[in-house]
């Protein structure tokens, strides 16, 4: 489908600071080959939000040729330093990746809008806050209706089997409202797992595809589904190639396709 598509590259829980060292360049060179037209990066850029592991993502990032887009997610605000995550907790987010917390992109017929998801209050869980998606229904029902609409979000909106936490307060109220002012993608992370369309088949459809981002370079014990995805946009139809890490040599590799259509509101897998 490249040829006259829209390409985003989803990168997820980057977590500099507890990254695997060996998978770091295979990661730059894969996106560098994927040639997107943008990265999008739904948050934990950082492991513990400390200076030296903003400006090692931040270093990362600006190494890219294609240009950027981020949201925080909750590692990205201090943990211990409990004044700094109480008072100022996006002071370091702000000054080493960016000054908005929220941003938006318009992308030939993509519009990106992001927000954040990122909770002082809670050390893992996220919130959906009532203000920002009282925002992004009225940008959304007041914008073009010719395009593709998508939602760069850190904590997912709804949880795959095995992960029904309820960690994200108000995604279940604010979903079905994002869905009728014409949300179409929400792109997300934080459980470190891969979903390219979750709870759509070709037998069920939904009005909004959310895919689940693995983490790309998190080393924490236990962790072995690296990867990132490459989203292929060309009017209603969506490719989702996953791109997991693959061994001997370590490098990432695109995985069999996910192809997606939108037909009366709803998407539904081919």
């Amino acid at each position: 489908m490249r040829a006259g598509a829209t390409r985003l590259v989803h990168l997820s829980d980057l977590h500099f600071g507890l990254e695997r060292a060996d998978l770091v360049q295979p990661l730059f060179e894969a996106v560098e080959a994927a040639g997107p037209d943008l990265v999008v990066v739904s948050g934990d850029l950082v492991q513990r939000a400390r200076k030296a592991q903003f400006i090692a993502a931040r270093r990362f990032l600006d190494r890219l040729t294609a240009p950027w887009v981020a949201v925080p997610g909750n590692h990205d605000i201090p943990l211990f330093n409990l004044a700094g995550r109480l008072l100022w907790p996006f002071a370091g987010y702000r000054r080493h990746i960016c000054a908005d917390l929220s941003p938006g992109r318009r992308l030939r017929d993509l519009r990106i809008f992001g927000i954040n998801s990122a909770w002082p209050l809670s050390w893992r869980g996220g919130i959906a806050r009532r203000a920002d998606i009282d925002r992004l229904c009225r940008e959304l029902t007041e914008g073009a209706k010719d395009v593709t609409n998508i939602l760069l979000f850190h904590h997912p909106m709804q949880e795959p089997p095995g992960f029904e936490r309820g960690e994200t307060i108000g995604a279940e109220a604010a979903l079905p409202r994002l869905a009728a002012a014409g949300l179409h993608v929400i792109l997300s992370g934080h459980l470190h797992r891969f979903d390219p369309g979750l709870f759509v088949t070709r037998d069920r459809t939904r009005p909004i595809l959310q895919v689940q981002g693995a983490t790309a370079l998190c080393g924490r014990a236990g962790e072995t589904a690296h990867g990132f995805a490459i989203l292929d946009f060309d009017g209603p139809h969506l490719v989702v190639t996953p791109c997991p890490a693959l061994d001997g040599p370590v490098r990432f590799g695109p995985a069999p396709p996910f192809r997606y259509s939108r037909a009366e509101g709803e998407w539904r897998l081919l």
